[in-house]
């Protein structure tokens, strides 16, 4: 797993595109094989708060790519990007805005 991150100030506003590796495994529930495996929650925080929130199902695909923008971001700023999933596990990442 992992999450690829790029991340950009232009005018004062940040517009961050992340590649979160994940199986976001639907598991029999939909017909799969195995145990459910998803991302149930993604949070993205930009000096203490909260820029971007998200909690998705087991219906999102496989290495989900996503794409959002908010204000007041500076150039050399750092966001900080960390998902939970289902079964507990999480990953975190701090991302330099270019």
């Amino acid at each position: 797993m992992g999450i690829k991150a790029i991340a950009k100030v232009k005018n004062d506003i940040a517009t961050v595109k992340l590649l979160v590796k994940h199986p976001m495994a639907p598991g029999k529930i939909a017909g799969g094989k195995g145990e459910p495996k998803y991302i149930n929650h993604l949070s993205v925080k930009h000096g203490g708060r909260v820029v971007f929130d998200m909690y998705p199902t087991s219906a999102i695909s496989k290495n989900p790519y996503i794409k959002f923008a908010f204000k007041g971001a500076k150039k050399g700023d750092i966001v900080t990007v960390e998902w939970f999933d289902n079964t507990g596990a999480t990953e975190k990442k701090d991302v330099k805005l270019k």
